[in-house]
């Protein structure tokens, strides 16, 4: 059973008001990285299914190319992060000795430790 749901613009928009913290995961089916980026968010999913502030939704950028322009995507995967029915901000992981910029997404496939990362400075 998949925990990351697809959701169309319109459904996301009732996503982020309800949900305190939600990632979504913007992709494409041609998208190597972003197929392999979903087992990464599954198993995230399947961690934090008893914690009712984070939620994982899936979002289709070659279906939904108009919203994918609307939010500036120009790179995939993008999971775009809300917080309390708004963008996120937060420092984003990187390796250790860099500094991270601010900003509300993760661009690119990355482990989930940078997914966890996210979610204990916004939680915490």
């Amino acid at each position: 059973m998949r925990l990351v749901r697809e959701v169309t613009p319109a459904e996301l928009e009732k996503e982020v008001k309800r949900s305190k913290l939600l990632f979504v995961d913007c992709w494409a089916p041609w998208c190597g990285p972003c197929l392999a980026l979903a087992p990464v968010l599954e198993e995230l999913a399947v961690k934090y299914k008893n914690n009712p502030d984070v939620t994982f939704l899936k979002l289709n950028t070659q279906t939904h190319s108009m919203f994918a322009f609307q939010q500036g995507i120009n790179a995939i995967p993008c999971v775009l992060v809300f917080y309390r029915g708004k963008p996120a901000k937060f420092t984003e992981p990187v390796p250790q000795g860099r500094k991270g910029s601010e900003t509300d997404r993760l661009i690119g496939l990355r482990p989930a430790k940078d997914y966890e990362t996210v979610i204990a400075q916004l939680l915490s």
